[in-house]
C-alpha cells in the first residue's frame, strides 16, 4: 500500500463567503480564485509594494501568522491521516477476508458493519468536521486573513481535544465503563477476600479464632482425653460462645492448640509432655520418647531382611502429639517399652489342606480335641468330612505391635506337563507303554508378598517367566484285539506258580477278558475286613502305599522271573518297599480303600507295563468250562 495523498480540497469549495474587514460581503471564492489566476503577476508585484509600505513589525506578525496557518494546516493532514489510515487497514483486511471466506462471507460484512458503526462513527464527524475547517482556513489564507484562519487552528485544536467528538471526550466514553468495571470488581475481589472467623470466647474469657464450632468439639474431646486416662472421674466443663468476625493477620488456632489453651484454663496440674498415640487411642504421655522410639526401631529391625523393595512397618500409626498433659497422665519409658513388647491373643483361622485329619490338625495347632470343637461346633460330628480349602478358627497370640511386611521375592515353581496318548497296533488292547517319560517345566516367579508377623497374607504375581519347558509324556496304547494264542498253553505248562492270596478268600469277578467288567485287568478275590493277604510267590516288594490311580492301599511284588503280582484295596498294609517276603508270608489284611465296593483284594499279574490275564498263573480260580 503507497503513501495516503491528501485531496485537494479547494476544488471542492462552492460559494464558501468569508466576511471582510468592512462587514461587506466577499465575492466568492472561485471569483476570486479565478482572478487571481488570470493576474499573478501584478499582484505578487502589488502585495510587494505593499509590504514596503508596511512598518516591520507588522510585517512579521503577518509572517508568524502565516507559519500558524502553514502549521495548522500541517496538523490537520496528520489528524486526517491519523483517523484515516486505520479505517484503510480495516477496509483492506475486510476485503481479503471477504474473497477467501465465501461461506461466512455475509456474517463477517454484518459484523464489521456493526463495528464500524459503533467505532469509527464518531471518527467519521470528526474527519467531515476537519474537512469543513480546512477548507475555511485555506480561504482565509487566500483573502491573506492570517489572523482569522490562525483562530480557526485554535478552534479546530479545541474542538479535536475537548469538543462533542473529540479526543478527551471520545477516551472518556470509552474508558469510563472500563473503569467502573474494574472498580467494581476491586471491590467484589476485596470482599471476597476478606476472611471471616469465629472469635471463641470459653466462661467469658477469649481463647481466640477457630475455623468451625467442630474444633473446640474436637478439642474439648483431646482434653478430656488427657484427664481421664488415669480414672480419673474428675469432669471439667466449659461453656463456649462464638461470634462471627473478620480476621485481619491472625491464624486459626488448631484442635490441639485450642486443647493446651483450655488445659491452660483450668485449675488442675498439667506438664508439657510428649502423648502417645498408637492407631488414634492415647496410652499416657511421655516426658522424653527417645527410648520408646528405639525400641520400636528394634522391634522392625528384627523382621527387616534387607531384601528388594522391602518395606516395614507398624500396622496401626504411632504418633507423639507434643502439649499440655495432665500429670497423672505422664507415664515412664519402661512401662510403654513393656506395653509395646507384649503379646494378645487375636482370633484367627486354619486352612485344611489334603490330607488333614482332627487329630492332625489338633497336632499343628497345638490344641485339644475339645477346643477344636469349641471353637467350630460341629467338626467332630460323624458325618462331618473335613474339606480342602476350608477355614477353621483357631486362636493365637499376636504381638501388640503388629507388624506389617511387603517384599519382592523371585521363586522357581513346576510347570505340569501333557500326556498324550497315541495308538500302537503292536501291541494288545488294555497294554500301555511309556514311550517318553514326562518332564515337568519351570517358571521364574517375581511376586510382591506381604506378611503380617512373619504370616503371608497376600501375594501378587509381578512377572513369570518360562526357565524350562515341561516335556510331554507320550503313553503308547495297545489296538490289538486279545487273542487266545496271546495266552498260550505254554504259559499253562510251567504249572500256575502262584497260590490261592487270601485266606478263605472266595472267589468274586473276572478280569474282562473273561467277561468281566471293562477295564477291569485283574480278579477280586472277597473276604471279610481284616482277612490276611498272603505273597503269591517269593520275590521283593517295590511299592506298599497308597495308589492315586484307584487301587487305595496296594503292594506290589517283582518276582525273580520278572513277573509282578499286585494286591490292591487293603485295609491295612504289613511290609514296605524294597523288603524280600517269602511265598504265603502275610503283607496285608483286605479292606476297601480305593475305587472299591465291598470288602476284598483286587489281585493282577503283570510282565514289564503289560497286564496279564491271572487265570493263567493263579491257582484255586474256578474253570470257566471251556
Amino acid at each position: 500500500m503507497g503513501n495516503l495523498k491528501i485531496p485537494d480540497y479547494r476544488d471542492d469549495i462552492e460559494e464558501t463567503i468569508i466576511p471582510d474587514n468592512d462587514g461587506k460581503k466577499a465575492e466568492s471564492v472561485q471569483d476570486t480564485v479565478t482572478a487571481d489566476s488570470g493576474n499573478d503577476t501584478d499582484k505578487t508585484e502589488d502585495n510587494n509594494d505593499e509590504e514596503s509600505k508596511k512598518p516591520v513589525v507588522a510585517v512579521v506578525a503577518d509572517r508568524i501568522f502565516e507559519l500558524l496557518v502553514i502549521a495548522g494546516q500541517y496538523f490537520c493532514h496528520i489528524i486526517a491521516d491519523v483517523f484515516s489510515k486505520p479505517a484503510i487497514y480495516v477496509a483492506h483486511g475486510a476485503k481479503f477476508l471477504w474473497k477467501h471466506t465465501a461461506l461466512f462471507r455475509d456474517a463477517v460484512k454484518r459484523t464489521f458493519c456493526e463495528i464500524g458503526s459503533f467505532f469509527f462513527a464518531p471518527l467519521i464527524k470528526s474527519k467531515r468536521v476537519l474537512q469543513r475547517t480546512n477548507k475555511q482556513i485555506k480561504a482565509a489564507k487566500e483573502q491573506g486573513d492570517n489572523k482569522k484562519a490562525a483562530k480557526l487552528y485554535g478552534s479546530i485544536a479545541k474542538n479535536a481535544v475537548f469538543g462533542k467528538q473529540g479526543l478527551a471526550v471520545t477516551l472518556f466514553n470509552y474508558a469510563a465503563p472500563i473503569i467502573a468495571i474494574v472498580f467494581l470488581m476491586s471491590v467484589v475481589g476485596y470482599a471476597t477476600g476478606t476472611n471471616y472467623a469465629i472469635k471463641l470466647t470459653v466462661d467469658g474469657k477469649f481463647v481466640g479464632y477457630v475455623e468451625s464450632e467442630q474444633v473446640f468439639n474436637d478439642a474439648e474431646r483431646i482434653m478430656q482425653e488427657r484427664i481421664t486416662y488415669i480414672g480419673n472421674e474428675k469432669k471439667i466443663t466449659m461453656e463456649p460462645s462464638y461470634s462471627l468476625e473478620m480476621l485481619g493477620d491472625q491464624e486459626y488456632l488448631t484442635k490441639y492448640q485450642l486443647a493446651n489453651k483450655l488445659l491452660e484454663m483450668s485449675d488442675t496440674p498439667i506438664e508439657y509432655a510428649y502423648g502417645m498415640y498408637i492407631g488414634g487411642k492415647f496410652y499416657g504421655a511421655l516426658i522424653d520418647n527417645t527410648e520408646v522410639e528405639a525400641e520400636l526401631q528394634k522391634i522392625l529391625d528384627s523382621y527387616r531382611t534387607n531384601a528388594k523393595d522391602e518395606d516395614v512397618a507398624f500396622e496401626k500409626d504411632v504418633e507423639y502429639v507434643p502439649g499440655l498433659y495432665l500429670s497423672d497422665s505422664i507415664v515412664s519409658s519402661d512401662d510403654i517399652i513393656k506395653l509395646i513388647n507384649s503379646k494378645k491373643e487375636e482370633a484367627s483361622y486354619y486352612t485344611v489342606v489334603e490330607g488333614d485329619s482332627h487329630s492332625g490338625i489338633c497336632d499343628k495347632l497345638r490344641i485339644s480335641m475339645d477346643e477344636l470343637e469349641a471353637l467350630n461346633p460341629g467338626i467332630m460330628d460323624d458325618d462331618y468330612v473335613l474339606r480342602a480349602g476350608e477355614k477353621l478358627l483357631k486362636t493365637q497370640e499376636v504381638p501388640f505391635m503388629s507388624v506389617c511386611i511387603s517384599r519382592t521375592e523371585t521363586y522357581n515353581v513346576d510347570v505340569p506337563y501333557d500326556t498324550e496318548y497315541q495308538d500302537d497296533d503292536t501291541r494288545y488292547e488294555g497294554v500301555e507303554t511309556v514311550s517318553q517319560e514326562g518332564e515337568k517345566g519351570t517358571n521364574k516367579i517375581t511376586a510382591k508378598v506381604y506378611y503380617v508377623n512373619g504370616e503371608e497374607v497376600k501375594r501378587t504375581i509381578q512377572k513369570t517367566e518360562r526357565t524350562k519347558d515341561p516335556v510331554t509324556e507320550i503313553i503308547l496304547q495297545g489296538t490289538l484285539p486279545p487273542q487266545s494264542s496271546h495266552y498260550s498253553d505254554a504259559s499253562a505248562d510251567a504249572g500256575k506258580k502262584y497260590i490261592w492270596p487270601v485266606d478263605g478268600g472266595t472267589f468274586w469277578e473276572w478280569g474282562w477278558w473273561d467277561g468281566g467288567y471293562a477295564g477291569h485287568r485283574g480278579v477280586d478275590i472277597g473276604a471279610p475286613y481284616g482277612t490276611d493277604v498272603y505273597a503269591a510267590a517269593t520275590g521283593t516288594v517295590i511299592f506298599a502305599g497308597w495308589d492315586n490311580g484307584g487301587l487305595g492301599n496296594a503292594v506290589m511284588i517283582l518276582h525273580p522271573d520278572g513277573y509282578t503280582t499286585v494286591y490292591a484295596h487293603n485295609s491295612e498294609i504289613f511290609v514296605s518297599a524294597g523288603q524280600e517276603v517269602n511265598q504265603g508270608e502275610c503283607i496285608a489284611a483286605v479292606g476297601e480303600t480305593g475305587l472299591a465296593y465291598g470288602c476284598h483284594c483286587h489281585f493282577e499279574v503283570r510282565y514289564g507295563s503289560e497286564r496279564l490275564n491271572p487265570r493263567y498263573y493263579l491257582s484255586g480260580l474256578p474253570d470257566l468250562g471251556y
